[in-house]
């Protein structure tokens, strides 16, 4: 296999991760921090099942922590072979040149706001630290400065995984024609706003 073969390859692994099982996984975990909305007891229900699910660990090794590092750490190359002042593709509007620097801007800051994210609500528990559940998630969001940075990540994460999914149709050949990837374009748009707003009441549900 030549180098120009192996690098489609991975661009296609690439493109497919973001969406499964990354995707896939952000919208879950949207899902079940929105039970917040329904109070502490609702929440800590939709924690606590997930924690019983069987060969959890296998999961959050192969379905999560291995394809995001794959993502993230592949996504850095592609960034840096990338001239991100002039897009080889879609540069015939402002928003297409703005969205091709966006979704490698967003890519870094979520890529640090997971390590970030994954490092005190997860691994810390796991190293012997407080469980994550309702109690404990109000006061790791009590402080105003961590508040603003997870309102940061939340609205990078929902940019990066809903213009993602207008570049995955575009590279797949699912958008073909110009109408076909402008209403792409209009859907993505769409589930970054409601994602966001998800994200942002769940966020400040933990009070």
């Amino acid at each position: 296999m030549n180098r120009e073969m192996r690098h489609f390859l991975l661009r296609r692994l690439h493109s497919m991760t973001g969406i499964f099982p990354i995707g896939v996984f952000l919208l879950e975990h949207f899902y079940t921090s929105a039970k917040v909305q329904y109070g502490a007891e609702a929440f800590n229900q939709a924690e606590q099942g997930l924690w019983s699910i069987p060969y959890l660990w296998a999961a959050e090794i192969f379905l999560i922590a291995l394809p995001i590092l794959f993502h993230g750490i592949y996504g850095f190359f592609i960034t840096y072979q990338g001239d991100t002042l002039h897009p080889t593709h879609g540069a015939q509007t402002r928003y297409h040149a703005l969205a091709y620097i966006l979704q490698r801007v967003t890519g870094v800051v979520v890529f640090v706001f997971l390590l970030y994210h994954v490092w005190h609500t997860r691994i810390q528990w796991l190293l012997g630290g407080s469980e994550p559940d309702y109690a404990f998630m109000r006061t790791y969001f009590a402080p105003a400065g961590r508040k603003a940075f997870y309102l940061v990540g939340v609205l990078c994460t929902c940019y990066h995984f809903a213009n993602g999914l207008s570049n995955f149709a575009f590279k797949w050949g699912l958008t073909v024609s110009t109408r076909s990837q402008a209403r792409m374009v209009a859907f993505s748009v769409v589930v970054f706003l409601v994602l966001s707003a998800v994200g942002i009441h769940t966020l400040f549900s933990f009070r």
